[in-house]
Parts: structure tokens; sequence; C-alpha cells
């Protein structure tokens, strides 16, 4: 009869070994999985319901302080100095306006044909036509507030101009009255939102030029155009927080409109947002990795306990089958089915050296 010899034959060890690994492991991996997508689902349901919060609340910050523009302008544009656009009359008006909103560093008027009237820095109006500005078009189109993003002409810097009518009791446009405020100002009035570690919130209008940055110093003395913000084109931002690459990083971040249709986006590095996640990832590592070392010590104990009595009394049968009866059977002690095995190998070897004893006699 031949006999297989393949060195790829399990050993009854490896098998009993291999059972145990697996009987012990699925269980505990199956746990780790669910628990840990369980973990990772109401993480980043948290990471969604805070960016969103604080989007909300951003937007409507926003909207509240855009409100309160509108009913400067319209307030003051109603006064009789204001509406009789005489430059002598609306100086103090403006100089007042100026001083109670701390965010703005120009007050101005200008007439229909876009020459300016009236400022709040006492610098000579003759010299100021604001005709060309996109702010003056829209008021004078009809719109009840102007805005554009542009480089203001007394700071040369990047700045915010909103605009209103200004008309007489009859309803008859006479000018625009306009409040200019610097970028990096209003970045800190209106932007300054802290989500974890590195988020912020960056402000921009209906044509993507940065109104306001949670981070001031990355405003430049330029117009910031964001139209290739990833966050602007990145498919459902504006419904739901989406990873995507910003400047290399991993980031989640989401978008919202406000009511004067400019965009508000909240962004925050995904390590940052998801540091809890990532750590309890680890430690997942580490414990399923300590319970695999864990398991496959013990199950390397008791194979072998289980093994070696089975190997050594499948020496002593293989020696008894030689007629050697010398070799002590190991394990007749045991109260398990292994005992049970080893006391009838002995009983078989009695039995067989009796056979032999009698066929010894009768030769």
């Amino acid at each position: 009869m031949t006999q297989n010899n393949s060195k790829f034959d399990l050993k009854i060890f490896h098998k009993i070994l291999l059972t145990m690994v697996a009987v012990a492991l699925v269980p505990l991996l199956g746990l780790l999985y669910i628990g840990g997508y369980k973990f990772e689902r109401d993480w980043q349901q948290i990471v969604q319901s805070r960016l969103m919060l604080t989007a909300n609340d951003m937007a409507g910050r926003v909207n509240d302080w855009a409100d309160t523009n509108l009913r400067v302008l319209r307030q003051n544009a109603a006064l009789p100095d204001v509406v009789s656009m005489d430059p002598a009359r609306q100086t103090p008006v403006l100089k007042t306006v100026r001083g109670a909103y701390e965010w703005a560093y120009l007050v101005f008027t200008v007439n229909r044909d876009g020459q300016n009237i009236g400022r709040s820095d006492e610098q000579p109006s003759a010299s100021y036509q604001y005709g060309d500005r996109s702010y003056f078009k829209q008021v004078l189109d009809g719109q009840p507030l102007g805005q554009e993003v542009v480089i203001g002409k007394t700071t040369q810097k990047p700045a915010l101009i909103l605009a209103g009518p200004i008309r007489d009791a009859s309803g008859a446009l006479q000018g625009v009255m306009a409040l200019a405020m610097e970028v990096a100002e209003i970045s800190q009035i209106v932007a300054n939102a802290k989500i974890g570690e590195t988020g912020f919130a960056i402000l921009v209008d209906e044509h993507n030029k940065v109104i306001a940055h949670g981070r001031p110093r990355q405003i430049t003395q330029s117009l910031q155009d964001l139209s290739a913000h990833p966050a602007l084109s990145a498919a459902g931002a504006a419904q739901a927080p989406t990873v995507y690459e910003d400047a290399g990083r991993r980031v989640v971040g989401h978008t919202r409109k406000t009511a004067l249709g400019w965009t508000l986006i909240i962004q925050q590095d995904y390590d940052d947002a998801f540091a809890p996640l990532l750590e309890a990832r680890r430690n997942a590592l580490i414990l399923m990795a300590f319970a695999l070392a864990l398991v496959l010590g013990v199950a390397y104990l008791l194979s072998r306990q289980l093994a070696r009595p089975i190997v050594e009394l499948t020496a002593v049968a293989e020696n008894l089958s030689r007629g050697n009866f010398d070799m002590p059977i190991v394990g007749t002690e045991r109260r398990d089915e292994i005992g049970a095995l080893a006391r009838a190998v002995e009983r078989m070897a009695v039995s067989i050296k009796m056979a032999f004893e009698r066929l010894r006699k009768k030769s």
C-alpha cells in the first residue's frame, strides 16, 4: 500500500491549531468589524451635523450682518441731509455712520452720473468717479442692494462695497449711498468660525470673489477668485459635508448659500475632523494584533496538549505492530477520550504480547 508523503499534508496538530484559531478569531473579528462600522457611521454623522450646524449658524450671522448694513443704508439714505445731495449737509451724516460701524472704513455718496458727492474721510470728491462700478450699476438698475468686491480706490486693498439707493419723497432716485469695508476686517467679524484645530469658514460673492476669510493672512493685496476651490465643484457639497482634496490635503467641507446669493464654505482637515475615528481604528488594529497573538499562543499550547498524546500513541501502535512491547504507554491516567484510547492501546498491547507468548510455546 502506498503512502502519501506530500509535505503539504496537514498533521493533526496543524488541524487542531487552525480550528481553534478560526473558532476564536472569527467571532472576535466579527465583533470588531460590527463595532467599528457602527462607530464610523456614528462619527460621520457627528462630523456632518457639526459642519452643517456651523454652516447654518454662520449663514444666519452673514444674513443678519447683511440685513444690518441694508438697514443702515436705507435709514441713512432717507435722511433729508443725504437726500439733498449737498456734500456740506451729507458729510456730518457720513462721518457719524462711519464712526458707528467700525468695520466700514469709508461711507460715501454718488450721484446718478457716477460722480462722488460726499465722503466720510473728507477727501476731495471731485477726483472720484464710480460710474463704472458694478454696485453702482446694480442700484441704478433697481436692485435694493448693490454689492461688489473691488480694489478700493482709497486703500488700494481688496474691499467689499455695499450700496443702496437714495430716493426723494416721491421715490425718484437721486443717487447712491455706499459703505466700503476691508475684506480682512469682515473676515474677523463675520467669518470667525472655528471647527476643531483646522476648520474655518470662507465667504465668497456670487462671482466667487472672497468677501470674508477665516484665515485673514491668506488674503492678498489683489482680488482672490475662488472659482477653482474644490468645495464649489464637489458633487453634493451643498447638500451634505463632502470629502475632497484641497492643496494636497484631504478635507471635509460643506457649502451654504446666503440670502444675498453669496456662498459660505465650511471646511476642516479630514484627519482633524475624524481624529477620534482614526484613533479608534488604530486601537482596533492594536487590539486585533494582540488578540491574534494571544489566540495563537493559547491555541498552540492547547493544540500541543491535544496532539502530542495522539502522536505518542500512534508511535506506540507502530512499535506494537513491529513486535516491540517495551515502549511505555503514556496517558492511561487521563480521564478523557485520549486516556480511554491509551488504556485501549495498553490492553491491546497486553493481548498481542500474550498471543505471541502462546504462539512461542506452541512452537
